[in-house]
């Protein structure tokens, strides 16, 4: 494995994602960290973009009668 950066945790357990691994994976205010424990019970951590209510119009199709006051309240709970 290779390590290109370190960082510390402080005493609230916050850390901040070194310049270089931000640079790397494109990581921004719109980023949302993913934890994970693989089966060899290690840490993965996944990084993704936030998605938002405009980002997924027209993703799904359905021939079922959707409601969309209820199906952007469903995103929320």
């Amino acid at each position: 494995m290779l390590i290109l950066a370190t960082s510390k945790i402080q005493s609230n357990y916050q850390t901040t994602i070194p310049k270089e691994i931000r640079k790397n994976y494109d990581i921004d205010n719109d980023t949302v960290v993913e934890w994970a424990i693989n089966e060899n019970g290690n840490p993965e951590i996944n990084f993704r973009k936030k998605r938002n209510f405009k980002d997924l119009v027209g993703a799904f199709k359905s021939d079922e009668k959707t409601n969309a006051v209820e199906l952007k309240r469903s995103l929320y709970e």
